[in-house]
């Protein structure tokens, strides 16, 4: 048994879903939630998917392998969302948007998807790749976009987190909510902060990467874009400077009419990476974090924006037209993928929106 358990924490994630149809001892070893640890940390070669939200769909995501040819079959499959609650109260139509079963995906991390309902207020966390999920029923909270919020994982706890930030005058108000204990820390964090801004929709969402959750704000006293970071050990906040095209100082006050423009924060290649207009009429670049500095990569065209970086070297990202392109590291397109729905409805997901999450496969027990 110790022997077959070395051999099946060497296979490909998908590979071990398949072993556990084939005889109940395999099935034994692998259900075991210490073998999903293992796996997750010693899987060579890992394999990693793009989830997109329809805007036009209550029930589906699509999952796409980021790794496969983009005009293969294998890479795009569709998906049955979790189910949820019934609503608290079927008449209450606030934020209404005429999808109410239409969950928000606040945040990927260890091979899990958190989506919030706002309907009713219920919190899923979901594994795509073993179809496992958790309901946590009417959250006490609800989630509106005046909150940066984040999921992610503290390693010395062994919990996974949702983090809300509200930013104010001077002041950070954080809350956390463990999912291995089911409850809001009643004690809220309140961190004195220089007066930063949230920026739109699509950076409310916090990016989970080496043990803490960043985003882009605006910061009111500078004048600039900052990176703000939450390490989710330390529960401390911290501030990571950009490089010199995005730290000039900005006097409009209206920050939709912004130049320099961040357009996306991602992790690519294992770095922080952002997507950027430094000034009028010039090409969006890509500035990658190494090593505490930043060098610019490259330039891409203005309505791509950058999601990963794929076997074959390429950048994969999602255009204005809501179709997935690959460029090579020249920014000359390589190939393209139309979104669309196994029924034939479109698979919208605009640049402003964001809808989307990258994770990792695996085989991880829910908290």
């Amino acid at each position: 048994m110790e022997l077959m358990r070395e051999i099946l924490l060497r296979l490909p994630v998908r590979s071990v879903s398949r072993c556990k149809c084939v005889c109940k001892s395999w099935n034994f070893i692998i259900s075991n939630p210490q073998f999903g640890n293992s796996h997750y940390d010693l899987d060579a070669t890992p394999s990693h998917r793009l989830i997109l939200r329809s805007n036009y769909s209550s029930h589906g995501v699509l999952s796409i392998d980021t790794n496969a040819p983009l005009d293969t079959c294998s890479a795009a499959k569709h998906l049955i969302l979790p189910l949820h609650s019934s609503p608290c109260n079927p008449y209450d139509n606030e934020d209404y948007d005429g999808f109410p079963r239409r969950p928000e995906i606040l945040g990927s991390c260890r091979g899990f998807i958190l989506l919030y309902y706002k309907m009713n207020r219920d919190l899923i966390i979901w594994n795509p790749l073993t179809r496992d999920r958790k309901l946590f029923l009417n959250s006490e909270f609800m989630l509106t976009f005046r909150f940066l919020y984040g999921f992610g994982y503290d390693t010395s706890t062994d919990d996974y987190l949702l983090i809300l930030i509200r930013l104010s005058l001077e002041t950070a108000e954080i809350q956390v909510f463990s999912f291995k204990t089911n409850r809001w820390n009643r004690d809220k964090i309140e961190i004195n902060v220089p007066y930063y801004s949230n920026l739109d929709r699509k950076f409310s969402m916090g990016l989970f990467f080496n043990d803490a959750l960043y985003w882009v704000v605006f910061s009111m006293y500078q004048r600039v874009f900052v990176i703000i970071a939450f390490d989710l050990v330390k529960r401390s906040l911290s501030e990571i400077p950009l490089f010199d095209n995005l730290t000039m100082k900005n006097t409009s006050d209206d920050l939709t009419m912004k130049i320099p423009e961040v357009l996306s924060l991602r992790v690519i290649g294992g770095c922080l990476c952002v997507c950027c207009l430094v000034q009028y009429w010039a090409m969006p670049e890509i500035w990658v974090m190494k090593e505490s500095s930043w060098t610019k990569w490259f330039v891409i065209p203005y309505d791509f924006s950058p999601i990963c970086i794929t076997k074959d070297g390429g950048i994969l990202g999602l255009n204005i037209r809501e179709r997935l392109e690959k460029y090579n590291n020249k920014g000359e397109l390589f190939e393209h993928f139309t979104i669309v729905a196994a029924e034939g409805e479109e698979y919208y997901c605009s640049l402003r929106d964001q809808q989307s999450a990258m994770y990792r496969e695996s085989q991880l027990s829910l908290p």
